[in-house]
């Protein structure tokens, strides 16, 4: 690697640090370094390829279906709390042959399923061209089949620690035929204390423009803009993969996003782009905000003022110049270490040290730092 020494580049921001106890509580940086959490890469490659050859005349969506029963209810409020849906759901009663609802999708034969590798390991990516079967899809996999509004921003999710009955039913099997006069009852205690047997980490992930930010507004040409949401969309949730394993978060915070953001760029364009950053989180007429972009969707649960969400704007700009600078200092990623050695200087940086002067030469000091150690 060619290591770039020079100069920081300086970015002229000042941010006050008189902040409000709500505003000071949502900036504190939950990425904690101190810890080592181990990080493993391990991954089922067989259960999903033999899932898969089960019936070759299933699509992907009918598959998905047997391991996540969710997928076999429509979405209505309070659906959770009927028995049957129980049954299916908490208790994995896998036959839905016989039930007498079901999630209609537009276009489900063009769901599509992969296993991808990315910085962290491998992971299974869904990809869902019809936005309102992803809109569904969410709203099973991630609210219980319950209408919750998807904002028009969303468009992907890394789901952590969702149950594959499949997978429970796969285990059942092998043990019983291993113990044909065993318990499995009894077996199945102990089972589910071990919830990297049947609990899966899955990316959802949709093909409309990024932060539903058409492409008109970056100057692109509607195909391109398209193919670059879906790469900045994987590579985006391949980050906040990579900090979960590594620090033990990934959360809906706007430090998490604007460092899995950066490195869905970089990979995408190969360099970063603060004018579509800036576009992403509804900034590109800074001072003023464009209501209904992103920026609002990691703020909704923290009970911040008017005046906090307006200091807020200005925090988060100045950090994506911090970035901006950041990036033009170590020029394109040419290596796993390279990009691993970013992603933890971003993660060791709360947000308003990013935002301040002294962002980029303490981003750059810790870049460095790890890359040598």
């Amino acid at each position: 690697m060619i290591m770039n020494y020079s100069t920081p580049i300086k970015v002229n921001q000042k941010v006050s640090l008189e902040v409000s106890g709500n505003l000071k509580e949502y900036l504190f940086n939950k990425f904690d370094s101190s810890k080592k959490n181990s990080f493993s890469k391990e991954f089922d490659v067989e259960f999903w390829e033999n899932c898969f050859k089960k019936d070759n005349s299933e699509n992907t969506f009918d598959t998905l279906k047997r391991c996540y029963p969710q997928l076999n209810f429509p979405i209505e409020t309070g659906i959770e709390k009927s028995e049957i849906y129980k049954d299916f759901v908490l208790r994995g009663k896998i036959d839905c042959s016989n039930l007498k609802t079901s999630l209609e999708l537009i276009d489900p034969k063009n769901i599509k399923f992969e296993i991808n590798d990315s910085i962290a390991g491998k992971v299974p990516l869904l990809t869902i061209s019809n936005e309102e079967d992803f809109i569904k899809i969410i709203q099973s996999l991630l609210h219980k089949n319950n209408p919750v509004e998807i904002p028009l921003s969303m468009g992907a999710v890394l789901i952590n620690g969702i149950n594959n009955w499949e997978k429970l039913n796969v285990l059942k099997e092998n043990w019983m035929g291993n113990n044909p006069l065993g318990n499995w009852n009894a077996e199945f205690s102990n089972v589910i204390r071990n919830t990297s047997l049947y609990k899966d980490q899955l990316i959802v992930l949709s093909t409309k423009p990024y932060s539903n930010v058409p492409a008109n507004q970056l100057g692109l040409p509607y195909d391109l803009w398209i193919s670059h949401s879906v790469s900045i969309r994987r590579e985006h949730e391949f980050t906040h993969l990579y900090t979960l394993k590594k620090h033990g978060l990934a959360s809906n915070n706007l430090h998490d996003e604007l460092i899995a953001d950066y490195i869905g760029i970089i990979k995408t364009i190969g360099y970063y782009d603060k004018t579509w950053m800036l576009n992403f989180m509804g900034l590109e007429k800074y001072p003023k905000y464009r209501k209904g972009a992103r920026l609002e969707n990691y703020v909704k649960e923290s009970k911040l003022s008017e005046d906090d969400f307006k200091q807020l704007t200005t925090i988060v700009k100045n950090a994506i110049e911090t970035i901006n600078a950041f990036d033009k200092n170590l020029g394109k990623l040419n290596s796993d270490k390279d990009q691993i050695c970013r992603m933890d200087a971003l993660c060791e940086t709360g947000l308003m040290e990013l935002a301040s002067q002294d962002g980029n030469a303490s981003l750059l000091e810790k870049y460095y730092e790890n890359f040598n150690s």
